[in-house]
């Protein structure tokens, strides 16, 4: 062959060789790196009690934004902000997160408040959490804020109600069980979300004035460095999501909603429109039951308003505020209007009888609520709880509240 024995086709296939086993190197080097990158930012996603302890000491000393990961379970971080806080309050915030954007200056001063409500918080733990308060808490906290879920159907379920303990021990504890087999750290590791959050912490890194030092911090720090938000609060953050983004929870446990988005007036009404549609998950939840609120639930919230209001506090109960028109739809929807009314029937009933106030703020309109005052369909930004909440207190105090809904007759 005049080339030493070797074939053209053998000659010609080396490069090609090359710069397969090139890429296939490169490739694999990659996915290493994002696997080992990620797995470590996921340790931190995770959490730990290191973290719990350093967040909830960081935000008491400084007052500034912040939470203990993973941000769907934040009860541990708030059960250790509480102790912290337990001192100064007397009012808690009791939900799940269509009541984080009450704040502090939203209520009279004399109600000293800690917003303890957290992400997908069932109207069983609900219970839960007023009966311990009622019972453990009872010489420290006065008053209670409770959110009821309907759009969301939460007070329609059947789930048991199970103790909860808001001892620090408890909180600490619960992050022994989070140990996740290295082969499923892996396989989050590789997913998009993942790794494109990766590349924001790349980003961030790279573009401070420390890149080295900034992406040590990231990945191997409990914390990154604490920065200044839009608003002029200081934050930090330990989770690994959004960072710089400025979202967490505020010193008195309100949420950030830092980059959410705000409604406009023509999406609020497509989604007033979209909830009245069969498939629609508001149409699902307010007809899951017929409309008819789990009545062990008010039972035992009842009973907890009448213990509490027989030693000077009580329970304010609220109806979190929805979109400006999507009540309203559902009134206008021949399916369901007869479950609505009938949930309204029932708490007007109830609260009667435990002579508790419901503040329905279901049509926000009625309350001065805007499209732009909300992230979505059900979650109310602190501008639109403040005309709730201080319509209320103002009509409270010139004795224009009955017990039942509130407004009187609200349907």
């Amino acid at each position: 062959t005049g080339l030493g024995g070797a074939s053209p086709m053998t000659v010609a296939t080396h490069p090609f060789r090359c710069y397969l086993f090139v890429f296939i190197g490169v490739f694999v080097f990659v996915v290493l790196a994002i696997v080992l990158l990620n797995g470590r930012l996921g340790e931190r996603g995770l959490g730990s009690a290191a973290a719990l302890r350093d967040a909830s000491a960081w935000q008491q000393a400084t007052r500034g934004v912040t939470y203990a990961p993973p941000i769907t379970d934040a009860r541990p971080f708030k059960v250790l902000r509480l102790a912290d806080r337990l001192p100064e309050v007397n009012t808690l915030v009791l939900g799940s997160s269509t009541v984080m954007g009450i704040t502090a200056n939203a209520l009279p001063a004399e109600r000293r408040l800690y917003n303890f409500s957290l992400t997908g918080n069932s109207t069983a733990s609900i219970v839960a959490e007023a009966e311990a308060v009622e019972s453990v808490l009872r010489d420290k906290v006065q008053w209670l804020l409770v959110g009821l879920d309907w759009s969301v159907g939460q007070i329609y379920h059947g789930e048991a109600v199970a103790s909860v303990d808001f001892s620090v021990d408890s909180a600490l504890r619960s992050y022994a069980l989070r140990d996740t087999p290295w082969f499923k750290r892996a396989e989050d590791a590789l997913t998009w979300p993942r790794v494109v959050n990766l590349a924001k912490v790349m980003r961030a890194a790279f573009a401070s004035s420390a890149p080295l030092t900034a992406l040590h911090r990231s990945l191997f720090d409990v914390a990154g460095e604490p920065y200044r938000c839009d608003d002029g609060e200081i934050a930090r953050d330990y989770d690994t999501q959004n960072p710089g983004w400025c979202r967490g929870y505020r010193y008195d446990g309100s949420w950030t909603y830092a980059r959410d988005t705000r409604l406009t007036a023509a999406q609020a009404a497509t989604l007033a429109l979209a909830a009245v549609a069969p498939s629609s998950k508001y149409a699902k939840s307010v007809c899951s039951a017929a409309g008819e609120p789990n009545a062990a639930y008010l039972r035992r919230l009842g009973d907890a308003a009448q213990r509490l209001a027989a030693r000077g506090g009580g329970v304010l109960f609220l109806l979190p505020p929805l979109a400006p028109g999507m009540e309203q739809a559902m009134l206008n929807s021949p399916r369901l209007k007869p479950c609505l009314e009938r949930t309204k029937t029932a708490l007007q009933a109830w609260g009667a009888l435990y002579q508790v106030s419901v503040i329905d703020a279901g049509a926000s309109e009625r309350f001065g609520c805007l499209p732009g005052e909300f992230s979505d369909e059900h979650h109310a930004y602190p501008e639109c709880y403040a005309r709730v909440l201080g319509r209320y207190f103002a009509d409270a105090a010139g004795g224009r509240v009955a017990h039942g809904l509130y407004p009187a007759g609200a349907k």
